[in-house]
């Protein structure tokens, strides 16, 4: 059944905030407003310098007028930027001293001084006001989700994990920030010498499992991995301690069975000449040896290895590939290959 229109339409009001008050709500104990840290990584406006936020304080300056902020509400009635972040960014910064205007064009005089320095320009500053869309939170996760993707379509897009840590942030959140730092997955597939990935990738490298694990049917992959993994995050998103442990402690079990049993080819295709870790054979292997019985997994490891070497030199296997990495079809179909073999494994056949 379709969705009504009413479920279609977002619930939102506008409302006019001076810096004054955006400052003092971004800055408050806790956040009235969050600049999320994830987010802030995101700023870019101080790559080449300070010219770029200080052209955007002078427009301020100048009455140019300013493009709406959108806020997301959340349980709370704080609120959550979802587009904005480059310029409230600045201003928080620039209200805070954190750095002096340069290459500024109309007011010269200004050139090189920090908020604190501008005397009279300070109460025009703290006057400004900027159009606030505020999302309430009434409206539907999924709608919120959509407003995220299509207001960061820019060279600084969030990505999907960085929207659901957005919205979903909870003891799950919590749990996959944490179960992120471990080894391998924060480096999962990158040489030594490169620098860590940025994205919340190993955030959502840790839901793929949970999600993959407690859905071993896919009865809840509808339409594509994206809409999977937000489903699960949101049904999932305030587990309790107990539940907590749980899931913990089975991640960090499933991950370390799969080391003993794999050893260097751990995660990847071990026929392959050049071996290289793959979500493909994580997804595969974590869900299915890492929750084997400790002692089956061990006695068997030869024979599983041989298995999974098998696996992943079949044409089926490969075509499922080509299908496209994502799709429930090639998953199923790779799944089904794969828990076939290692059953006969298990069995002794």
């Amino acid at each position: 059944m379709s969705d009504s229109p009413e479920e279609k339409m977002l619930s939102l009001y506008p409302i006019d905030y001076p810096f004054e008050t955006l400052v003092s709500r971004i800055n408050a104990n806790p956040p009235k407003l969050k600049l999320d840290p994830e987010f802030q990584r995101k700023y870019k406006w101080d790559k080449d310098g300070w010219v770029r936020s200080s052209r955007f304080i002078e427009s301020c300056l100048m009455r140019i007028p300013l493009p709406s902020c959108y806020f997301a509400e959340d349980e709370g009635s704080k609120h959550l930027v979802i587009d904005g972040l480059q310029r409230l960014t600045t201003v928080n910064r620039f209200f805070n001293d954190e750095f002096a205007l340069e290459g500024l064009t109309i007011f010269k005089e200004l050139e090189g001084k920090k908020f604190s320095e501008i005397g009279s320009f300070q109460t025009e500053l703290e006057t400004t006001t900027i159009r606030c869309i505020v999302l309430r939170k009434d409206n539907p996760k999924s709608l919120i989700r959509e407003i995220f993707s299509r207001l960061n379509q820019g060279a600084v897009a969030l990505t999907d994990q960085e929207i659901r840590h957005a919205i979903y942030s909870g003891s799950l959140d919590s749990l996959l920030s944490e179960l992120a730092q471990v080894p391998d997955i924060a480096r999962f597939g990158l040489a030594e010498s490169t620098e860590a990935k940025s994205g919340l990738e190993p955030e959502e490298q840790v839901l793929r499992y949970f999600a993959f694990s407690d859905d071993k049917a896919l009865d809840g992959f509808e339409s594509n991995l994206k809409s999977f993994l937000d489903n699960y995050m949101e049904e999932k998103s305030a587990l309790t301690d107990e539940e907590v442990d749980e899931h913990r402690n089975r991640f960090n079990t499933a991950l370390s069975l799969c080391n003993e049993v794999f050893g260097d080819d751990v995660f990847v295709n071990p026929t392959a000449g050049r071996k290289r870790k793959g979500l493909v054979h994580y997804d595969l292997v974590m869900t299915t040896v890492g929750e084997l019985d400790r002692e089956l997994a061990i006695a068997k490891k030869d024979e599983i290895k041989q298995a999974y070497a098998n696996l992943c030199d079949s044409d089926n296997f490969q075509r499922t590939l080509s299908g496209g990495l994502h799709n429930k079809g090639a998953i199923v179909r790779r799944r089904s290959e794969w828990n076939q073999l290692l059953q006969g494994v298990i069995d002794g056949v």
